[in-house]
């Protein structure tokens, strides 16, 4: 029998613990204050999510009598140029909340397809309208941040190429049309004729293909032994990290450059080719047996569970989905295939019509 002291000690167990130190929110870093309003911009890239968003702070002139901090597009740019963002390949988009129910408004004018920050010109430029009107200290009614997103500019009209051959190039028709625009110097004429393909060079483009968070290994492996198979130059995992499967049975990531990315952030910012179009392949797109691959392509694929994010989705320039007699949704690494095999087929079908047109 137990004594009354023990027992009275085995009695004195609770359940109450202290918190744990990695509960709650972090320590906040404390922002240099000048005595001058600071506004924080948060910015994130095309396909990303609010919460991966990058903080930096800007500090801007009071403009007024009434202690209002004017912030301008040109200011903004400036400060995220010096955070280490590309303008020449992204432009910003502000989220605007008063006139509108919610969205993101450009910061500069279309077309958009180089960066007009990049000229020199006085404040009278038209890019640097927009403004953003931030309240003093005093005001909480009003957060006192300014949201940006970045899009990938938009390739130039002409520029915008799908798989094709070089005899299908009119080299004349094109300094021609050119000309009738515009009355180049010998110099312009050389560098419009150098910048279309010539000789025999391939212009097939390239193309690489990647996986949102990817689960099952075998699928990992069975698609990267595809890829090596069909053509593929570029891999990606964006999300997860890849271990060997026994299903590359080529050790493909030792043939082909196999980049590991932490988030889609990293991806659209660093990782991405600039000259290539994304593909996501979803449900919901253009049907695969319609589809026109672009001459540079990434094609992204959503893990097996959850598929692609909708904030990804709406990143990519083109969706493209399977066509099925039954189910229309396949195993992760069967659809990257059919993709990648598509596209292959595709392009030898355009070479021997090339080739049956010239003879």
């Amino acid at each position: 029998m137990m004594s009354s002291s023990s027992n009275s000690s085995f009695q004195k167990a609770t359940n109450q613990h202290k918190p744990s130190p990695l509960a709650g929110l972090p320590i906040s870093p404390t922002i240099p204050n000048s005595g001058k309003p600071i506004i924080i911009l948060r910015y994130m890239y095309e396909g990303g999510a609010v919460s991966q968003g990058r903080l930096c702070n800007l500090l801007p002139p009071s403009n007024n009598d009434d202690d209002i901090a004017i912030v301008t597009a040109k200011q903004i740019v400036q400060t995220l140029s010096e955070d280490g963002v590309d303008f020449d390949t992204f432009y910003a988009c502000a989220y605007e909340s008063e006139e509108s129910s919610g969205g993101w408004m450009p910061l500069e004018s279309a077309p958009r397809y180089t960066n007009p920050f990049s000229r020199s010109g006085d404040d009278s430029d038209e890019n640097k309208v927009v403004t953003f009107k931030v309240p003093s200290p005093e005001d909480d009614k009003v957060a006192r941040r300014i949201d940006i997103k970045l899009f990938r500019r938009p390739k130039m009209p002409e520029l915008r190429e799908t798989i094709e051959t070089i005899d299908s190039l009119d080299i004349d028709k094109i300094v021609s049309d050119q000309e009738s625009a515009i009355e180049h110097t010998s110099d312009a004429l050389m560098a419009i004729s150098s910048a279309v393909p010539g000789g025999k060079l391939a212009i097939d483009g390239y193309f690489g293909i990647g996986i949102i968070a990817p689960k099952t290994e075998q699928n990992v492996g069975t698609l990267w032994r595809s890829a090596y198979q069909l053509g593929a130059s570029v891999l990606y995992t964006i999300g997860g990290r890849y271990k060997s499967s026994s299903t590359d049975t080529l050790n493909v990531p030792a043939r082909i450059p196999l980049i590991e990315l932490d988030d889609w952030n990293s991806f659209a910012e660093w990782a991405a080719p600039k000259a290539a179009v994304w593909v996501a392949i979803e449900m919901g797109g253009t049907p695969l047996s319609q589809f026109k691959h672009p001459r540079n392509a990434i094609y992204i694929l959503g893990s097996e569970d959850h598929g692609i994010p909708k904030n990804v989705l709406r990143g990519c320039r083109e969706v493209v989905s399977l066509e099925s007699e039954q189910y229309g949704s396949y195993n992760v690494a069967v659809a990257g295939s059919l993709v990648m095999y598509d596209r292959m087929m595709k392009q030898k079908h355009a070479q021997k019509k090339d080739v049956c047109e010239a003879s």
